[in-house]
């Protein structure tokens, strides 16, 4: 059989499989029902996690493609805390110094403690946040940490120095308790301290799903301010800045002079931990790939109801015209052409579902999108060649068997059937 008649014979059998799915409506869109959903689902839930992800990749690069993170445990935690991670010495400001000292390839370092504020208030008049973001950081951490100035400024370090209460109030600090701006000079209080306002910070992007930005929530005072105010806290966070070109460099002359610093032998692991905007974004991919293995769980099984549905209504199919497979086969028709036609029978219909389910998700999510603008969703390529290879694969697998037991009919006995 050369190319046009295979070409002929095919788009023959498409039009044979419409005209038979279409005198049965509802009987086919109750078969394809599980591709529908298993398609529906796959669509869905990659859009909505492949925006996720471009908003954390948003939200950690605006600090800087060059930052590195220094804490003593893991940015994301998958499961229980080990005893070994519980009992890590807390980072210390000694840290922070002995890396500006010794790391060459460190442009800027700099160092911060977050100040414990439940149950305490942050307050200007009549307006009041409850549990306050309160960090003590050096002048330095606005250009680490890529911070914007709206209004004022920044504090000095000769207010560092001198332990001055002043603070700088993100965004949303700064909306919450200045709803009519002129935030600059007034006093306020946080957790029972007394602080005038200096300066004010730029909206930072907004969160994953449209959520607000935790930076905008900040309230940044000096570092030995707060140390006077909370000598308790010990445990810093350390924020460092490669210079250009020298990431790979500054990782390891940091990770040298913190195991000299936290008396690491040898033998052992790091007592703490380093992350940069390319490893952050590989452990949130880690999350983001197990919540895909599970929708390709789910939708696998809406594919497989949904190919044994095929599979049950293709073999009633056959039966129902065993009839007209034995006049075809009297009139010359081979089996392959008999196998071929019920086989696209089956590739059509679940086809149909496939695409359905492709049409009806871009709609809801295009929907969803036109009410809550904030929800980032872009559906990647993969997950819509996903979807429609494997809807086209569960009629091709499924229907291999009712359209085998169809060309294998013997004619004689079919033309006897009633």
């Amino acid at each position: 059989m050369n190319l046009p008649r295979r070409l002929t014979a095919v788009l023959e059998n498409v039009r044979l499989a419409f005209e038979t799915l279409s005198a049965n409506r509802f009987r086919s869109f109750l078969t394809v029902l599980g591709i529908f959903i298993g398609v529906l689902l796959v669509v869905t839930v990659a859009s909505v996690l492949n925006g996720f992800r471009q908003s954390v990749v948003d939200s950690v690069e605006q600090f800087g493609t060059n930052n590195i993170y220094i804490t003593k445990a893991p940015f994301i935690q998958l499961g229980p805390t080990s005893r070994e991670m519980r009992l890590r010495k807390p980072l210390r400001l000694a840290d922070a110094e002995a890396i500006r000292d010794h790391c060459p390839s460190v442009e800027v370092v700099s160092a911060g403690i977050s100040v414990p504020t439940f149950l305490q208030r942050a307050r200007y008049g009549r307006e009041e946040i409850d549990t306050p973001r309160l960090r003590g950081v050096f002048p330095d951490n606005v250009e680490v940490a890529n911070r914007v100035l709206d209004e004022g400024r920044f504090f000095t370090e000769q207010e560092n120095e001198h332990r001055v209460a002043v603070v700088v109030l993100g965004h949303a600090a700064a909306k919450a308790l200045f709803p009519s701006g002129g935030a600059i000079g007034k006093q306020i209080q946080v957790a029972g301290h007394e602080y005038t306002v200096v300066g004010t910070l730029e909206k930072r992007k907004e969160g994953p799903f449209g959520g607000q930005n935790e930076e905008d929530t900040l309230f940044l005072a000096p570092y030995r301010t707060m140390r006077r105010f909370y000598p308790a806290e010990v445990d810093h966070f350390l924020a460092a800045r490669s210079r250009t070109g020298m990431m790979t460099a500054a990782l390891d002359e940091i990770t040298q002079v913190l195991r000299k610093q936290r008396r690491v032998r040898w033998n052992e692991d790091n007592n703490f931990e380093l992350g940069t905007a390319e490893t952050l974004i590989q452990s949130f991919d880690e999350i983001v790939f197990a919540t895909l293995a599970v929708m390709f769980l789910l939708s696998t099984v809406g594919f497989l109801v949904g190919g044994v549905g095929v599979m049950n209504i293709m073999l009633v199919s056959v039966r129902e015209r065993t009839r007209e497979i034995g006049i075809r086969k009297a009139v010359g028709a081979r089996s392959a052409d008999i196998l071929g036609q019920f086989l696209v029978e089956a590739m059509v219909l679940c086809t149909i579902g496939g695409l359905a389910g492709l049409v009806v998700a871009e709609g809801l999510l295009g929907l969803v999108r036109l009410v809550v603008p904030q929800l980032v969703s872009a559906t990647p390529m993969w997950a819509r060649v996903f979807a429609f290879a494997g809807s086209a694969s569960v009629g091709l697998f499924f229907g291999l068997w009712p359209a085998w037991k169809a060309a294998k009919l013997d004619p004689v006995e079919a033309l006897r059937y009633e």
